[in-house]
């Protein structure tokens, strides 16, 4: 009961915050305020293929209250939902304290919506919000987490299984399945995952661009697209190039083994030349013409025409040249 008159409380202080300039606001809990500087740093978050996944684009900064109170004024916000950040900063002295205390939040939000943190036992520790995405955010994050705890064990394909179930069936709101798709990236799964699902991650990215949400939030997904795209086409290529490759490789061996049976069919069929044409062959290749040819054997010109026809064809030339390179 105690409980839900807080949620109550809280969700009427967002409300009064929204009526008001203030988009962020709420408490820090600092053990030891000396440690750290006396201010809060807002940033705009683009997610890319750095090595954390993010690049954070500065601001503005809030100063601290001495009760730990800081706000950000609903003017440094967008119009439409985007991924924000918060963190204080250690002081030199104090460097290493970022090595065990986590000194900031990520959240959704845009300047007609609210987020109040609360004061807690550390850094940001909770809070409320009336935005919509960040509360589908944060129940990816729950969901997420009961695989974060795996690590032995982790099973990259019931992962992505699972992954994509949630994402499909639970998730509604288009920038939350892009966080979620940004972590497949960061785990070095989402490569595989549009590899052997494709047409999905198109039509995702045609339907973000048709959206509102800023393209720099994905402009990762699409230069990932584009250069698998590019790495299908060059394979696709590649392969077309050794199939056609391989398909003239048997034709012409196809061509080989085809003229090869017609001069064997050709020499099998051939008729033997008679005496008196073997005779004229003999004095063709020696260089006689027609004429004496016919003066020689005592025949006529048109007989020695007969013979050599009746050669050409019984050896399957049409001319002296090819009987002159068959002899």
């Amino acid at each position: 009961m105690r409980n839900n008159i807080f949620l109550f409380v809280l969700t009427l202080l967002l409300c009064l915050k929204t009526n008001s300039q203030e988009s962020v606001s709420g408490y820090l809990q600092l053990e030891n305020p000396k440690d750290w500087e006396e201010k809060v740093l807002l940033s705009k978050v683009v997610l890319n293929d750095t090595a954390n996944g993010h690049t954070y684009i500065p601001i503005t900064s809030s100063s601290i209250s001495e009760k730990g109170y800081f706000s950000f004024d609903q003017k440094w916000f967008d119009n439409n939902d985007h991924i924000y950040r918060i963190h204080i900063n250690p002081i030199k002295t104090a460097s290493k304290l970022t090595e065990v205390i986590k000194n900031f939040k990520l959240f959704i939000l845009s300047k007609n919506d609210s987020i109040y943190f609360e004061k807690g036992t550390s850094l940001f520790d909770s809070y409320v919000t009336n935005n919509k995405a960040d509360k589908e955010w944060q129940q990816l994050k729950k969901f997420e987490s009961k695989f974060d705890s795996l690590h032995d064990d982790f099973d990259t394909e019931k992962y992505l299984l699972r992954t994509k179930g949630y994402v499909k069936d639970s998730l509604q709101i288009l920038l939350v399945k892009l966080i979620s798709i940004k972590k497949l990236d960061d785990k070095k799964l989402l490569e595989k995952d549009i590899k052997e699902n494709t047409a999905y991650y198109t039509d995702l990215l045609e339907e973000l661009k048709s959206s509102e949400i800023d393209p720099a939030l994905f402009l990762y997904l699409e230069n990932k697209l584009s250069l698998i795209y590019q790495e299908n086409t060059h394979q696709k290529y590649s392969i077309s190039m050794l199939l056609n490759g391989i398909a003239g490789f048997v034709i012409l061996i196809l061509l080989f083994f085809i003229i090869r049976k017609r001069r064997n069919r050709r020499n099998n069929n051939s008729v033997p030349l008679s005496k008196q044409e073997n005779t004229i062959k003999e004095l063709i290749i020696s260089g006689k013409s027609n004429k004496e040819i016919a003066n020689e054997l005592f025949i006529s010109i048109n007989t020695v025409k007969t013979h050599i026809s009746n050669i050409y064809s019984k050896l399957h030339i049409s001319n002296r040249k090819e009987l002159l390179l068959k002899k």
